[in-house]
């Protein structure tokens, strides 16, 4: 059941990247699908095939795009193909057809990579450059070259500034900004990649769930300021003393999740054993006194996230309930209910 939610979420949802080329492909190819009709009632009938064969591309493009959604091939090959058919029109019909490089111009920085757009940009404004030389005049000439570059620079600037707040964003949008690990955004995300990885190839992926004992009296008696530090602390030890691979995430006020640890359950009992003793024996801010439960849970092949994570919270509900400061494993409270 898992795995058909899984995949009809994977097939219903578009990124904005994928919409929005659907949406530039499709209306680029009704505009330009007038010019076939005028161009071959003028008698330009090679212009007029060259339009033509540009919207056959371009609704081939949205086909593509809409079945596949493999985006980064096709929209490296839109922009090449897009530069040359400009710089063919211009080089058999010279200088008027030139304009539609810059709408291209700024299409290019917005589909692809600054530093591939640029290169891109710079091939056909060279080629144009050459075609048109030396135009109606040395300054026409000059004007249009100029013009063309600065649009090819300015949208650099333009969505390099763009990419760069977008991604400060995202990573705003998905950190805890006390502890600055992973909030629970950031965890859906995780674990909406590690279900995928699942389906795709199944592994042994365990999960830790960690909440501190009694931090509400620390709150209580020592402020919420001191409470913070006591937060940072444990998160800065956690990360500290797991493997690269392991990721922590803030999952509530004073619990946290470890994963993917890919390793066994008996294997995680570790690891979540060395974090506790870590947390119990480590000197807090003013010499708080501090333990952790932890609860512990292996992921089953189709389970959904949620389903998941209540069996390690169940594990940790055991750990809390027969004295804190422990380590419990999914398999135990299964024992625990059978007697």
């Amino acid at each position: 059941m898992a795995q058909l939610e899984l995949k009809k979420n994977t097939m219903t949802k578009r990124t904005t990247s994928e919409i929005m080329l659907l949406i530039l492909s499709a209306l680029s190819a009704v505009l330009i699908l007038p010019f076939v009709y005028l161009r071959y009632t003028n008698g330009d009938t090679i212009v007029a095939f060259i339009d033509a064969f540009i919207v056959l591309i371009l609704i081939s493009f949205f086909i593509f795009v809409y079945k596949t959604r493999k985006l980064e091939l096709a929209k490296l090959f839109l922009a090449i193909f897009l530069a040359t058919a400009i710089a063919t029109v211009v080089i058999i019909r010279g200088q008027p057809h030139l304009y539609w490089l810059y709408p291209a111009i700024i299409a290019f920085y917005y589909i692809l990579p600054e530093r591939t757009a640029g290169i891109i940009c710079l091939f056909a404004i060279t080629i144009i450059s050459v075609q048109i030389f030396p135009a109606d005049s040395l300054i026409d000439f000059i004007t249009i070259v100029i013009s063309l570059l600065l649009t090819s620079v300015f949208s650099y600037m333009i969505f390099s500034n763009y990419r760069i707040t977008n991604e400060k964003l995202a990573l705003l949008a998905t950190i805890d900004p006390l502890t600055l690990s992973g909030n629970r955004r950031a965890l859906e995300h995780k674990l909406t990649d590690i279900l995928a990885d699942q389906q795709r190839q199944a592994s042994t992926v365990s999960l830790l769930l960690l909440d501190l004992d009694f931090f509400k009296k620390i709150n209580d008696q020592y402020g919420h300021a001191t409470g913070d530090k006591v937060l940072v602390e444990v998160a800065g030890l956690m990360k500290n003393h797991t493997r690269a691979l392991d990721a922590l995430f803030r999952y509530g006020g004073e619990e946290f999740i470890i994963v993917p640890l890919k390793v066994s359950l008996a294997e995680a009992r570790k690891i979540a054993e060395k974090l506790r003793t870590l947390i119990e024996q480590h000197h807090f801010v003013n010499e708080i006194p501090l333990t952790v439960s932890i609860g512990v849970a292996e992921y089953r092949l189709d389970e959904s996230a949620e389903a998941w994570i209540a069996r390690a919270d169940a594990a940790l509900y055991l750990a809390k309930e027969t004295g804190r400061n422990r380590v419990v494993l999914e398999t135990d409270v299964t024992a625990t209910n059978a007697t």
